[in-house]
């Protein structure tokens, strides 16, 4: 069963899991999924893992992201984004590119936000969207994310639009920076677009439109990345037939260091057999075993 990674440029408009579903009916894809959501409104590098890769969704989740925002000022969104119903909040008038640099370092670092509600996030099992078109209202705790760097890329007064390019880690809803920014200034804000650029290894300039996946038949394959793509910095370890015999049959090898922590395991053609754990005994323990 071919196994590996898309780097998807999805368009504005279809949902993470439409985009999911649609390359479900690829030939020869018995499963899929996203590795990182990307809302309807947002554009740009979706990765979506085939078959066996659906195993290492955990750790493309962990690979750094790059966004190009676009936020409105003087509105607010009841999504955070276009696609909800705007209403007027403040005047924007005061607005200036040095007002927006002087507050960008409180939102850098380690910091508290609260989800949106319209997200998928779930509470109680249940997305938060859905809760949302019901009309409730759900107490979101803030959570702790990571925003690597914020940097605005330019700033027009007459439409008081801003551009920013925000690097960050897992979990971060770029929707809540803006709305928070916009508060931050006085005069309310929204993300008004939304273009990932980046996630880990992939860009948005190497990735293959929706379309192009959807009508290639057989040649999708064509463009299908490594399955080990999101372990390579990874320490490996290298095994003999014997050794691949017992990692699938779920028994631990001897791991090459004392050094704990994820391995690839290789079997003997060099190919990923599967990654494990070391722990303080010096033996590999697999957690996932993929030939």
């Amino acid at each position: 069963m071919i196994s590996g990674i898309l780097n998807v440029n999805k368009p504005a408009g279809p949902s993470s899991f439409a985009v999911v579903r649609t390359l479900r009916r690829l030939p020869g894809v018995v499963k899929a999924g996203h590795g990182g959501t990307l809302d309807p409104a947002a554009d740009g590098v979706l990765p979506i893992l085939i078959n066996s890769a659906t195993r290492l969704a955990d750790f493309v989740h962990e690979w750094p992201k790059t966004y190009l925002a676009t936020v409105t000022f003087g509105s607010t969104s009841d999504t955070g984004d276009r696609e909800g119903t705007i209403r007027v909040s403040g005047d924007p008038k005061g607005i200036s590119r040095e007002r927006i640099e002087a507050e960008l370092p409180a939102f850098v670092g380690r910091i508290e936000q609260v989800p949106p509600m319209f997200s998928a996030l779930k509470q109680g099992g249940e997305a938060l969207y859905r809760k949302a078109r019901r009309g409730e209202a759900v107490e979101r705790p803030a959570r702790t994310v990571e925003i690597f760097a914020i940097r605005l890329l330019d700033y027009d007064p007459t439409t008081t639009v801003a551009r920013l390019e925000v690097s960050s880690g897992r979990g971060v809803y770029v929707r809540s920076l803006a709305q928070d920014l916009g508060v931050a200034l006085g005069c309310g804000a929204y993300l008004s677009g939304l273009t990932r650029s980046v996630i880990g290894p992939l860009t948005v300039a190497e990735g293959v439109p929706l379309a192009t996946l959807a009508a290639a038949g057989e040649e999708w394959t064509r463009w299908l990345l490594p399955l080990d793509l999101p372990l390579r910095n990874w320490p490996a370890v290298s095994l003999d037939a014997a050794g691949a015999a017992a990692i699938r049959r779920g028994q631990s090898v001897a791991a090459p260091t004392t050094v704990t922590g994820r391995y690839r395991v290789l079997g003997p053609d060099g190919t990923l057999l599967a990654w494990g754990e070391a722990d303080q005994s010096r033996r590999i323990r697999p957690r996932a075993v993929f030939a």
